[in-house]
């Protein structure tokens, strides 16, 4: 029986969340489809890119994230899907860019099979 969009897009965030909480971001990146719709509203990998750009950006960015030493607990408090995309509104508390970091995301996942084919992010900070 094939895995549900509701269920990779679950094994996809806790593969993410797994990557921020200890820097490796493997198997997040191993279920990454090979075009990737990817949007990022700050910093260096700030944009709209799609297909193998889109990829390559979003691996990318997580291997900035692991460099950086940059690590984050992430607590999912509401997720949602449709046929296509699952939505994830979480917490985040830890280091990022060697500063305390609390902040409330959002991140919309697409799911094509059992990959994931689209990550658009949107969060805010709520202080230190």
């Amino acid at each position: 029986m094939a895995e549900s969009v509701l269920e990779t897009g679950k094994r996809a965030f806790a593969a993410f969340a797994e990557g921020w909480l200890t820097g490796d971001f493997q198997a997040y990146i191993d279920m990454l489809a090979a075009e990737v719709e990817f949007w990022y509203p700050a910093g260096s990998h700030h944009g709209q890119f799609e297909g193998a750009a889109g990829r390559a950006e979003m691996i990318a960015k997580c291997n900035d994230h692991t460099a950086a030493g940059d690590r984050l607990t992430l607590t999912p408090t509401y997720i949602t899907a449709n046929d296509t995309t699952v939505v994830i509104e979480f917490s985040a508390s830890g280091v990022f860019q060697n500063q305390p970091y609390q902040g409330w995301n959002a991140i919309a996942l697409g799911v094509t099979g059992n990959q994931i084919s689209a990550f658009r992010e949107y969060f805010g900070n709520l202080g230190k």
